[in-house]
C-alpha cells in the first residue's frame, strides 16, 4: 500500500529526493518497494524512527503541514464494544 502511494503523494522530483534521502540508487528497479522495506526497519534509531513516522503520515494523508493531529492517531486506541456472542478471558476466568 505504502509503495503505491509514493506515486500519488510526490512528484517525480520529489519521489527522487526521497529515494536519495533513504539511500536507494536511483537506477534500480522497484525504488517505491525498497522503500517501503527500509520504513520502520531500524527500531533502535530513533532518528529513523521519526523519518519513518513522517513518511508514513505523509503516504496515508495523517500530515499535511508537518504536524500530525493527536486526535487522528488517538482514534486508534478507542476501546471497542464487547459483542456478547463469545466470553472473553476475564469472564471465562471469573467462573472458575
Amino acid at each position: 500500500m505504502l509503495s503505491k502511494q509514493v506515486h500519488k503523494k510526490f512528484s517525480r522530483r520529489g519521489r527522487e529526493e526521497l529515494y536519495l534521502r533513504w539511500g536507494i540508487d536511483l537506477k534500480t528497479k522497484h525504488r517505491s518497494m525498497q522503500l517501503a522495506w527500509l520504513v520502520w526497519s531500524d527500531t533502535r534509531d530513533l532518528n529513523h524512527i521519526r523519518e519513518s513516522a513522517a513518511l508514513v503520515g505523509k503516504l496515508v494523508g495523517f500530515i499535511n503541514t508537518g504536524e500530525a493531529s493527536k486526535k487522528t492517531f488517538g482514534l486508534g486506541f478507542l476501546t471497542r464494544l464487547k459483542s456478547r456472542g463469545s466470553p472473553n478471558w476475564n469472564d471465562t476466568m471469573s467462573t472458575v
